[in-house]
């Protein structure tokens, strides 16, 4: 019946998700992992309410986890010194 909302919040997700790829891409630690928070926190509201339908609650159930896997270690201390900054 209101079908075009159940697809308004997977768009809403998957801008959260882009962002998220985005920050991690660049090294932005900080970003991305406001990005993951972000993300849980949203899916959690909308599974509440009862926006999500099945599918989209198990796809982005399996994105939370594959993305917190991949976050456990991105932090500062495990990034590489660059030549620039040996010179210093």
């Amino acid at each position: 019946m209101f079908s075009w909302l159940k697809k308004e919040t997977h768009t809403e997700l998957e801008e959260i998700m882009t962002r998220l790829r985005l920050n991690a891409e660049n090294n932005y630690r900080d970003a991305t992992k406001e990005d993951l928070a972000e993300l849980k926190k949203r899916y959690e509201e909308l599974l509440a309410a009862g926006k999500l339908n099945s599918k989209q609650e198990e796809h982005y159930r399996i994105k939370i986890t594959e993305y917190t896997g991949k976050l456990q270690n991105f932090s500062h201390n495990s990034q590489k010194v660059n030549s620039y900054s040996e010179k210093l």
